[in-house]
């Protein structure tokens, strides 16, 4: 399921790349992913402090009506959010790497 959660965050990373014009709606979304990725992350204890924090940020700053501000903040959560839910991927793959087969 994480490497679904990974693969649609590309195909939606992609689909706002290909936007020529920055939009509330484009940034609005964005954080959305980036909620929606960090609460993945937070189900399987995962999820990282500074992520949470960007997001309200990224909200601050669309609120202030500061776009490109909260363009990068919001696409800085993504990021981290993405990060978290590898790491969470990696880590139970080296664990279950670890155990002994009978």
């Amino acid at each position: 399921m994480n490497r679904l959660i990974s693969i649609l965050f590309l195909l939606v990373m992609c689909v706002l790349a290909q936007a020529d014009q920055l939009t509330i709606g484009s940034v609005s979304e964005q954080i959305r992913q980036a909620e929606y990725l960090h609460e993945e992350a937070r189900i399987v204890d995962h999820g990282w402090v500074i992520t949470r924090k960007l997001i309200e940020q990224a909200k601050a700053a669309l609120a202030d009506d500061q776009l490109i501000s909260a363009d990068e903040l919001s696409k800085l959560a993504l990021r981290t959010a993405q990060a978290s839910v590898d790491q969470s991927i990696r880590q139970e793959e080296v664990w279950r790497a670890r155990i002994p087969s009978s």
